[in-house]
């Protein structure tokens, strides 16, 4: 359910959802540094400003490129794309991303993402990058929990159970063929 390995890519793409986690833009950091990327692509969901956390006033994707900077980053070692919140939300990201990096002749991505979201999310972005010919390489964060003992902690279950059944939903729904399951 956790796909990883040691890949090398054009970019990084950095999953997140209303907000990005610390320990995917480290991990996609870490990537950047080593050589192993040429660049980070920040994923996050559009969300209307009343709908965001108390205190965060500002425009979240504008503070997160702040933040980037504030780390080191040139402007063009990251790239921040804003998805609209459409069902099936990890597919419609998916097109999303991948098409508008089709047109930077993008050619393969290392996919990082949270726990065992990694697996659904690895499948959606492979099934919409082959048509465009982009090569997608699964990296699963794990913040919340450990991956060698995940089913002693309340997080790890809850997640693997939760992405165990949107993965069930994805296939039986028709979002991911059966095909690309392997």
């Amino acid at each position: 359910m956790a796909p990883a390995g040691d890949y090398k890519a054009d970019v990084a793409i950095l999953e997140g959802d209303d907000f990005i986690r610390t320990g995917v833009v480290t991990s996609g950091r870490d990537l950047l540094s080593s050589g192993k990327v040429k660049r980070l692509v920040i994923v996050l969901q559009n969300i209307a400003p009343a709908h965001r956390p108390y205190g965060i006033n500002e425009n979240y994707p504008d503070i997160v490129k702040q933040k980037l900077k504030n780390l080191g980053l040139k402007e063009t070692e990251f790239k921040v794309i804003v998805v609209p919140s459409r069902h099936p939300v990890t597919l419609k990201e998916a097109e999303v991303v991948l098409e508008s990096l089709s047109k930077e002749n993008i050619k393969s991505a290392i996919l990082l993402s949270p726990g065992f979201h990694t697996r659904r999310s690895y499948l959606a972005y492979q099934y919409v990058g082959i048509p465009l010919q982009i090569k997608i390489f699964p990296s699963a964060c794990f913040t919340e929990y450990q991956l060698n003992n995940w089913w002693v902690q309340e997080p790890g279950v809850r997640d693997f159970t939760t992405e165990l059944f949107k993965l069930v939903y994805y296939l039986a729904g028709g979002y991911i063929p059966f095909k690309f399951y392997y």
